[in-house]
């Protein structure tokens, strides 16, 4: 056999992979884009639109600034979702349904509503409407949904319908909103969908948001660096408003492979080409964005093999 194939079969007992975290690597872009354009301009050219992790991230972001900037993109936004409650079955991961009229969502309205067409639309949370609340006990959808004639703000709604049932009403497909439309709806009427919480643009949630101290929030729906505060926070901003942004860049991993060979007597492991062989292997395994290095560790049975 083929030296260089036997270490391509022999490297399908690879055991070990390890590899330390990089930070990704972050671009300062001076040109002034809405939000949405800087997204594109960064997954064109970069990886994606800049996420915070640690203040370490927040530091590197605001070293990179030159003076006469004030506040600059990152990839921060609203992200509309369910109300889950406690007693709520509901999984992360569960598949996403939805039914948004034309247009919609549109402009600084956080919270759903459901139009007797079926039809969602955003609107402003603090306006009192009617609201439909579920039940999670029963699967029956004539027991499970139930309209409130009171009028509410959507927080108060929520409230209301944790205490007395599950939840505000969520749509989990078709069905489900068939279901609502067939209630006696009259008014626009609440229902669990909200944009009250942020995800990075590359989908990650957002665990670490250093929010501007005393800044007010509720108004916009992307996020800038407010680059000239002390300490360094984010701030809302519109979407079509005009700013410098930052990228990021995925950093290349650096991977430590270990591999466990056996060999007979007809392989010599010296020989370059089977290590090249198996290099190869894994660097094609382990994708374009890794720098592979090899550590090879003779084991004793080797080394008794090697005197015989």
């Amino acid at each position: 056999m083929d030296r260089r194939m036997f270490g391509i079969l022999l490297f399908s007992g690879l055991f070990h992979v390890a590899f330390p975290l990089h930070r990704p690597r972050y671009n300062f872009i001076k040109k002034s884009k809405t939000w949405l354009e800087a997204r594109q301009h960064c997954r064109e050219y970069h990886t994606d639109l800049a996420a915070v992790n640690d203040e370490q991230d927040l530091m590197d972001l605001g070293s990179l600034v030159d003076s006469g900037f004030s506040h600059v993109f990152i990839g921060l936004q609203r992200s509309w979702g369910w109300s889950v409650s406690d007693a709520d079955n509901h999984k992360e991961g569960d598949p996403s349904y939805w039914n948004w009229a034309r247009d919609e969502p549109e402009g600084a309205k956080h919270c759903a509503v459901i139009k007797f067409t079926g039809e969602w639309f955003a609107s402003s949370c603090n306006t009192r409407r009617q609201f439909i609340c579920y039940n999670e006990s029963t699967t029956d959808l004539s027991e499970r949904i139930v309209l409130n004639d009171d009028f509410m703000d959507w927080a108060s709604a929520q409230a209301y319908c944790r205490e007395r049932h599950t939840d505000l009403a969520r749509v989990r497909n078709q069905l489900d909103n068939e279901a609502l439309q067939g209630l006696p709806i009259l008014f626009w009427t609440w229902i669990g969908l909200n944009a009250e919480s942020w995800a990075w643009s590359d989908g990650r949630e957002a665990s670490f948001i250093p929010w501007r101290p005393q800044e007010l929030l509720g108004v916009a729906d992307c996020a800038a660096l407010d680059v000239n505060s002390k300490p360094l926070g984010i701030v809302d901003k519109d979407c079509a408003e005009k700013l410098p942004f930052f990228c990021y860049t995925e950093p290349r991993k650096k991977y430590l492979v270990e591999v466990k060979l056996t060999a007979d007597d007809s392989v010599d492991m010296t020989d370059q080409a089977v290590l090249d062989s198996i290099l190869k292997t894994v660097e094609t395994k382990l994708g374009a964005t890794t720098d592979v290095q090899l550590r090879w560790k003779k084991l004793p049975e080797m080394e008794e093999n090697s005197k015989q």
